[in-house]
């Protein structure tokens, strides 16, 4: 008999998630206090993580309107496919509360503009071993590199976890993103300073609407990226 846990990774493939991990309680001992999977649900057993990627061209040569809004489709489709899972679960008899892939904050810091979401989802899926901290502090995974948009779903039922990833994607001498940062927020800690990036990273259009348009660290990543045509150069972001 098939068990519960492939059933699970089975359905949420068929639901359009590209990538699906799973990690027990142990692997988020070091998780602030607050935004632990058993602040979540308390009888919180295993986190479900999925991994969808955002399309190359889109990042390499898209307009920020595009990029912006394949950013929103990607978190809407997420969070439809989370819900999807959590139905699965509970008509198998365990208990799930997807975490919604991006925004809203409760906790908020106005001084730093740094938030804190539920669960941190790029931790989440470190600990389910699809991927590892890149030093501009994205997720990077094998199949997409740092192109990924996560989402995960905290549950009551006790799944085994998945082999954590055990080479490094982010090589150690590697200092690409940090020197292509135009406003310098990315140290070597796996760390972003929020306060210089996000003023840059969201732009106004003519009309007034903000777009999340920079994303040069995503674009000059040599992991998963073949496009050398994009590495150690200067970009401009094009509205």
């Amino acid at each position: 008999m098939k068990r519960l846990k492939d059933k699970i990774k089975e359905f949420a493939i068929s639901r359009g998630a590209e990538l699906v991990g799973f990690a027990s309680m142990n692997r988020f001992e070091g998780a602030p206090e607050g935004h632990r999977p058993v602040d979540i649900l308390p009888e919180a057993k295993t986190v479900v993580v999925c991994t969808n990627a955002i399309p190359k061209g889109v990042i390499m040569h898209g307009p920020a309107t595009a990029y912006h809004n394949m950013m929103e489709i990607l978190r809407y489709r997420l969070d439809f496919i989370a819900y999807e899972i959590a139905n699965f679960i509970e008509k198998h008899g365990g208990t799930s509360v997807p975490i919604t892939s991006d925004g809203p904050y409760f906790e908020w810091d106005p001084e730093n503009l740094r938030g804190m979401g539920d669960l941190s989802h790029k931790h989440a899926a470190e600990a389910a071993g699809l991927g590892k901290l890149g030093k501009n502090s994205l997720l990077i995974t094998h199949e997409f590199g740092n192109r990924a948009q996560l989402v995960s779903l905290v549950t009551d039922l006790d799944l085994e976890s998945d082999p954590l990833l055990q080479d490094e994607p982010c090589p150690s001498d590697c200092m690409i993103c940090i020197e292509s940062c135009p406003v310098k927020a990315i140290d070597n800690e796996k760390r972003v300073n929020q306060s210089l990036c996000r003023p840059y990273m969201f732009q106004k259009l003519p009309k007034g609407t903000l777009i999340e348009g920079c994303r040069i660290c995503r674009k000059v990543c040599p992991a998963g990226n073949q496009d050398s045509a994009f590495k150690n150069e200067s970009f401009k972001i094009n509205i």
